[in-house]
């Protein structure tokens, strides 16, 4: 954390700048630091400073946006910054005066003012995706505001090729898993249904697949199972029920680690 910080009522210049992160940023990470600075207060006070930051990756999980996409690498970081300010009216002849000593505040009683900030990251941007900030004064709240940083903005960055690299690396990871789950299974069909003696079964896939069927009881059991097949795409089976009693069934195909099944009656 270097050279200052500026808000709607103050103008702080640090004097001893204090640690606010430290990257990279993993869970259950701690850091913490200590900061000096001179600055004035609606420019009318002169003001000097000293506090504490403390940051923790206290929390990750995933983030739903609104216009249905997810994030799924994010990790939170809270930084609670506790801040001692002393006022003094100021003169005509005001500077940043850096270097020299503070006796002049020594008999002023501090004020107190805590913030704290709630950061959200997500793998491959460099800026948090979301962040909220809470300041107070005691248990009376000061200001309280929150910001979003859009990803896809985050994502033209010019000077960030380290980002942009783990960016790649998730879409095609992201890309392949979604190959890998899609299904092979494109339709299926069983009928007639209420059936007597024969039942059709008929099934499309996108490849070529072992397909298992076979017909439970409604306790179930497994009445009838029929050898496995691979067919190319198309899969046709008259499955042979005249000996079942009368009842419901289940009729179910296993096609790799998919399952399709239909509920039927035997007259």
């Amino acid at each position: 954390m270097t050279g200052g910080y500026e808000t709607p009522s103050d103008l702080v210049k640090y004097r001893h700048p204090g640690l606010l992160l430290r990257f990279p940023i993993t869970y259950g990470a701690t850091s913490k630091g200590q900061y000096e600075g001179r600055g004035k207060h609606h420019d009318r006070l002169e003001s000097a400073v000293t506090g504490e930051i403390r940051a923790t990756a206290d929390a990750t999980g995933s983030v739903i946006l609104p216009w249905n996409d997810t994030l799924t690498d994010v990790i939170r970081v809270h930084i609670r910054k506790i801040e001692h300010i002393r006022h003094l009216p100021i003169s005509s002849d005001f500077a940043y005066n850096l270097h020299g000593n503070d006796s002049l505040f020594s008999t002023v009683e501090p004020e107190m003012i805590t913030t704290d900030t709630y950061q959200w990251y997500e793998k491959g941007y460099r800026y948090p995706i979301f962040e909220s900030i809470e300041t107070y004064r005691g248990k009376t709240t000061l200001t309280r505001d929150a910001y979003f940083y859009h990803p896809a903005e985050q994502a033209y960055l010019p000077e960030d090729a380290v980002n942009q690299v783990i960016r790649e690396r998730k879409q095609a990871a992201r890309k392949a898993k979604m190959i890998e789950e899609e299904s092979n299974l494109l339709s299926f069909a069983c009928y007639p249904n209420p059936v007597k003696d024969h039942i059709e079964i008929e099934l499309t896939f996108r490849k070529a697949i072992a397909v298992n069927a076979g017909i439970w009881d409604m306790q179930g059991r497994l009445v009838k199972q029929f050898p496995s097949e691979t067919p190319n795409t198309h899969y046709r089976e008259t499955l042979d029920v005249q000996s079942l009693p009368q009842g419901y069934y289940v009729v179910k195909v296993s096609v790799g680690r998919e399952t399709a099944s239909e509920k039927i009656i035997k007259n």
